[in-house]
């Protein structure tokens, strides 16, 4: 394998905006880079999103065209 043409891999650090966590990591670009949400403070990995689920499909299709149950 040709070694000249591969970019260089340096190690970088992932900033979270919101928690501020750090994650080591490597890459072709070695500055800091901030991240919007990561897995410590984003709602669907810490099991805080919410579903706001109210009825079925059925129920908003009887609801859409006035239908009665």
């Amino acid at each position: 394998m040709n070694h000249s043409i591969h970019p260089i891999s340096a190690p970088t650090l992932y900033e979270c905006a919101n928690c501020g966590t750090e994650i080591p990591a490597a890459s072709t670009k070695p500055a800091l880079t901030k991240l919007d949400t990561c897995s410590n403070c984003h709602p669907a990995y810490t099991g805080k999103a919410v579903h706001n689920v109210t009825g079925s499909r059925v129920d908003a299709f009887s609801h859409r065209y006035k239908l009665a149950n």
